[in-house]
């Protein structure tokens, strides 16, 4: 009998501690200790860089990971490409990585896939560009071309805003050359330009590598050629560059907002900002806090060993002065 009370009581203790360990939350048996996750991207001088990578950084280690972040300047694939061999070489538990571009990365990811092929690797905002997604572990990112396609459209409401017809001079700002954010949001919006309003020309497109600066000094040159001619819109890449462009006009007499309409992009302070006091018409929201926040979530997945989807599209909304609010506290965290 005091056998059996025994068996009974071990019985009931042991029903007792399963009971306690499925109770746990789910991280707790999840937990990232003792694992290493990447993340390689780029420049930190670029707010929004440093946002996603702030974001990104500061979740995974909260699941108890070590993280290692580096960054490179634009253009730089050489440097990145040696990075990302490097971090491969650990066995990490995965790379979240943000290219320079959408090529420059392919063979180390083929050597990768032959080399490290249990190495989860997430690409973030440049897809790659190869139709063999075998390469990679997951992508994440907008529809850049879709949102430039969706600020053509917004040059022309701007200019019916205006009392203005959609016809006549329209000037360029792009990021940086070669970048997969500058040519896709040129293609669409030039592209769904020719579309909507064929008599809006674009008659000059100038780089200014996301700089506020240089976009002054390209659109104030832009503004004094085509003084005679008069220029009714003005698109940029980001509101930065904008705001440059908008400064170059006030030095030459012209005012964003009544005189021309300007468009950007991103959603920056500086871009909600002249919204709100009607100098930009629309921007676009590029949320690298959201972006931060999905490209941890998907490197923290795999490196439990999960399974994520292949591609995630994320929403970037249009921003005009009727919902600037949904901008405020998205596009900054240092």
């Amino acid at each position: 009998m005091k056998i059996l009370k025994s068996v009974a009581a071990l019985i009931m203790m042991a029903i007792s501690l399963v009971a306690f360990a499925s109770a746990r939350p789910a991280a707790a048996q999840e937990t990232l200790s003792g694992k290493t996750v990447y993340i390689l991207t780029l420049t930190a001088s670029c707010d929004t860089c440093a946002t996603f990578a702030n974001v990104a950084t500061d979740a995974i280690k909260k699941e108890g990971a070590n993280v290692i972040t580096e960054y490179v300047n634009f253009g730089q694939a050489a440097q990145q490409t040696q990075q990302f061999n490097r971090a491969l070489s650990t066995n990490p538990s995965a790379i979240l990585i943000w290219p320079t571009d959408q090529t420059s990365l392919l063979p180390a990811l083929a050597r990768a896939k032959q080399t490290n092929p249990n190495v989860p690797i997430v690409i973030a905002i440049y897809p790659p560009g190869t139709k063999d997604d075998t390469l990679y572990t997951a992508f994440f990112g907008a529809d850049e071309e879709k949102s430039g396609a969706a600020q053509a459209e917004s040059m022309v409401a701007g200019l019916a805003a205006l009392g203005k017809k959609p016809e006549g001079p329209v000037i360029q700002i792009t990021g940086a050359l070669g970048g997969y954010t500058t040519t896709a949001r040129q293609r669409g919006f030039e592209e769904a330009l020719a579309k909507v309003a064929p008599g809006l020309k674009i008659v000059e497109t100038q780089t200014a590598n996301w700089d506020l600066s240089q976009a002054q000094a390209v659109a104030t040159t832009m503004f004094s050629k085509y003084a005679s001619e008069k220029i009714i819109g003005v698109y940029a890449h980001s509101d930065l560059m904008l705001q440059g462009a908008i400064l170059a006009a006030d030095r030459a007499g012209l005012t964003a907002g009544k005189d021309f309409t300007a468009v950007g992009f991103d959603c920056d302070p500086i871009g909600y900002a002249n919204i709100n006091e009607g100098k930009e018409y629309a921007t676009i929201l590029w949320n690298p806090v959201a972006f931060g926040q999905k490209g941890a979530e998907l490197a923290i997945a795999l490196a439990q060993g999960k399974t994520v989807p292949k591609s995630t599209i994320m929403d970037a909304p249009k921003i005009t002065r009727d919902n600037t609010k949904t901008c405020v506290g998205a596009t900054v965290k240092k």
